[in-house]
């Protein structure tokens, strides 16, 4: 009988001890199953909120956008300039493509580009350039009035001068400047533009184009408010420039 009880001890003692056996090794299964694999583990860095950086650092990634292809206007080439006077003028004044000078800008501040180009009479032409019915406005610009404080227009923003009454008499000897007004986008390439000034007595010498903003400035607000780019140059030794007033060209030195 004791023995009996013996064996039965010893056997209760043996299933328990394979029961812990068998646990402790099923444990660490269980336990790597729940892990998730080292690989899929995120890094701080990518889960990490972006710090933004500073205007400068940002200025200094980020570089200038060029300038689109439509904001990049070419400088007048002869055959372009050419191709403009004889549409306005029909041969009437003579262009040398070799001496006379051409500058653009946007002289009657419109925001579409204008052209102006040195010329002289064509052989022959002079009494179709004196022509009163003609599709050009002759002007001699040193002929405008000087402007006065009491002519501006607060209503229209524009100086209320009007050019000379006296149509200018054009020589065949003549240097005149001729002033084309652009047309919408394309400016004064435009088959359509035919607008245009011709100026007597004011051929000068340096002809370069300034802004409104910088000859404002240097004239010391003596002019009247300008309304587009003006052309400098030396006339007779003085230093000025030909300004659009709203209705003609002037002179200003």
């Amino acid at each position: 009988m004791k023995e009996r009880t013996n064996l039965r001890a010893l056997f209760f003692c043996a299933a328990a001890l394979a029961f812990t056996l068998c646990g402790g090794c099923a444990a660490p299964q269980q336990t790597a199953r729940e892990q998730p694999p080292v690989a899929a583990q995120s890094s701080p860095a990518a889960t990490s909120p972006a710090v933004p950086s500073s205007p400068d650092a940002q200025s200094a990634a980020s570089p200038t956008p060029a300038p689109a292809a439509s904001d990049l206007k070419p400088p007048p080439k002869p055959s372009d300039v050419r191709a403009a006077l004889e549409r306005t003028y029909k041969g009437a004044v003579a262009f040398d493509e070799h001496s006379a000078r051409v500058v653009s800008g946007d002289f009657n501040g419109d925001g579409s580009e204008d052209l102006m180009v040195e010329v002289r009479p064509a052989p022959g032409k002079v009494a179709a350039l004196n022509d009163e019915l003609s599709n050009w406005i002759v002007t001699d610009p040193l002929t405008v009035r000087p402007p006065d404080p009491r002519d501006f227009d607060p209503h229209q923003g524009v100086q209320k001068l009007k050019p000379s009454t006296a149509r200018p008499h054009i020589e065949q000897n003549d240097a005149l400047l001729v002033v084309i007004h652009g047309y919408k986008e394309t400016g004064w390439r435009n088959p359509e533009a035919m607008q245009t000034y011709l100026l007597k007595n004011v051929s000068g010498t340096d002809l370069k184009t300034e802004s409104r903003a910088v000859a404002q400035a240097a004239a010391q607000k003596k002019t009247p408010r300008l309304l587009g780019d003006v052309l400098e140059e030396k006339l007779n030794g003085n230093s000025g420039f030909l300004y659009w007033t709203g209705a003609t060209y002037g002179w200003f030195h």
